[in-house]
């Protein structure tokens, strides 16, 4: 009776069991210009890497924006996000890990003033207003600097804007000042504007990244789609690399940006590879891991934000949101 059953099953005599569903991967980003990310995004790497998912790309304007995303788990992986963002998400719980540095800033980050008005220096800007995006990196940029000089952040008013908010602004001629990054920083530049700092020039005390980050709950148990998303986040870097004319034309087109502004946003920015996710400069591996550059960039931001009491702790052990894991996984493959 047994065999009998068993071999009707086998003949067809049941019906099939239902197709198990597609999973849904989220994947948030900011639009930060020329990024290797953004001729992955073109050229359909998410989708093609993470084979057997639903792949979403869903824009957020800034790094804070995303985080209660990140909270619920509606939102998988978040890129583009800064370390402060981060290390604000990390002290309020949030269950991240950092698993890729898309690049670190040098000159694609700053505070852009408007010519004619005066200002020269941040002691300039005393009884005058900045505009930026509280909770970003600008805030963490802005007071490393005034600390430097001795200036008191009581003497700048701080006017909370986001980027796209800035611009229109500024074309109306309502800002005179702003701290923000690419497309907005080098669109303001290009509009009557000039640079007086850049990150590069507190970069020691406040290395600024484009980290990306995945929900750390479920990477646990969907550890090969993330893996996916490493391949896919090198094979955008591996495509610039090797087609640098038709990435770059990719990356203005994704990021609605001219090709001659796209060029200028990607010599102020060190990108990152693969390889140089594992290296000291980045998130590094083993014991190293603690004392990263990518770690000391969280730890910095994380005790700017204390001192500010936006965040009311943050963990003793930053390294234990830095998950190079994934990376070195990928790169055992290559």
């Amino acid at each position: 009776m047994a065999l009998g059953g068993l071999l009707l099953a086998g003949c067809g005599g049941s019906t099939p069991a239902a197709a198990k569903p597609e999973p849904t991967v989220v994947i948030g980003y900011e639009n930060n210009g020329a990024d290797p990310e953004m001729a992955a995004m073109a050229q359909g790497y998410f989708a093609k890497y993470m084979k057997g998912a639903h792949v979403e790309l869903r824009y957020f304007s800034s790094g804070p924006a995303s985080l209660a995303a990140l909270a619920s788990g509606s939102l998988q992986f978040m890129t583009g996000i800064g370390n402060p963002p981060a290390a604000a998400a990390i002290g309020q719980g949030v269950p991240l890990k950092v698993i890729w540095a898309q690049e670190l800033y040098t000159k694609d980050e700053g505070l852009v003033v408007r010519e004619g008005s005066g200002v020269h220096s941040l002691k300039d800007l005393r009884h005058k207003s900045i505009a930026l995006v509280v909770g970003s990196t600008s805030p963490f940029e802005v007071a490393t600097a005034m600390a430097d000089q001795g200036i008191p952040a009581s003497s700048i008013d701080f006017v909370n804007m986001s980027p796209p908010a800035m611009v229109s602004a500024w074309a109306r001629g309502q800002l005179d000042a702003a701290y923000v990054w690419d497309p907005a920083f080098d669109t303001m530049l290009h509009d009557h504007g000039y640079a007086i700092m850049y990150d590069q020039d507190v970069a020691r005390q406040a290395p600024i990244f484009n980290l990306a980050v995945v929900q750390g709950p479920w990477a646990k148990t969907h550890r090969q789609l993330v893996l996916a998303f490493i391949e896919a986040e090198q094979a955008g870097v591996a495509y610039y690399e090797a087609h640098p004319s038709q990435a770059v034309a990719d990356m203005a087109k994704e990021a609605g940006i001219s090709v001659a502004l796209a060029k200028t946003e990607l010599q102020g920015y060190r990108l990152y590879s693969l390889q140089d996710q594992l290296g000291a400069d980045g998130l590094g591996t083993g014991a190293g891991v603690k004392d990263s550059l990518v770690t000391v960039s969280l730890k910095a931001a994380a005790t700017y934000l204390l001192g500010i009491q936006q965040i009311a702790s943050a963990p003793s052990d930053m390294g234990r949101y830095v998950d190079p894991s994934y990376a070195l996984a990928v790169a055992a493959r290559h």
